[in-house]
């Protein structure tokens, strides 16, 4: 599962990097035409928007995976190590189930809007909001392979202690 996470994340990583850059130089021709050119187009502010939020919901995975994301932790450092990681494995668990109902939101989301253009560019709107179930299910590989190591890790500490 380690494996896979890792894979998946990669993707994630570069896809973001192909993402922004593209968006980057989108922007700046967006510039140049408006205002050296005098030729504005009419698509560019569209595409922007749906690179940004493309590439948040593929970061959100990416932070996750590296711990990045933000987090209060006060209340849990006031419980004993092995209450500390089972509230955590818990926390872990509450997590997995919400992306996995994001996920299922997403993917209904994409159905329905299947047929919905978007109002610049005239693609279907499902593009745009593939995003959603896409970035839930990177995030959704971290929780499950991190809930994965993190009751291997409890089961072996388990059956090391005497009985």
């Amino acid at each position: 599962m380690e494996r896979i996470s890792r894979i998946v994340n990669r993707i994630a990583e570069t896809a973001i990097v192909i993402i922004v850059s593209i968006m980057a130089v989108v922007v700046f021709a967006e510039v140049i035409f408006r205002y050296v050119l005098h030729l504005p187009l009419f698509w560019t502010e569209e595409f922007a928007r749906y690179c940004l939020v493309w590439s948040s919901l593929l970061g959100a995975g990416v932070a996750l995976k590296r711990g990045e994301h933000i987090a209060v932790t006060f209340l849990a450092e006031m419980f004993p190590e092995g209450i500390r990681k089972e509230a955590s494995l818990l926390v872990h668990i509450f997590i997995a189930s919400f992306l996995g109902m994001l996920f299922w939101g997403g993917f209904c989301l994409v159905i329905i809007t299947r047929h919905q253009l978007s109002p610049a560019m005239r693609i279907p709107m499902s593009w745009p909001y593939m995003a959603v179930p896409i970035g839930s299910l990177v995030m959704l590989v971290h929780e499950i392979t991190f809930i994965c190591l993190r009751l291997k890790e409890m089961t072996a500490r388990s059956s090391r202690k005497p009985a």
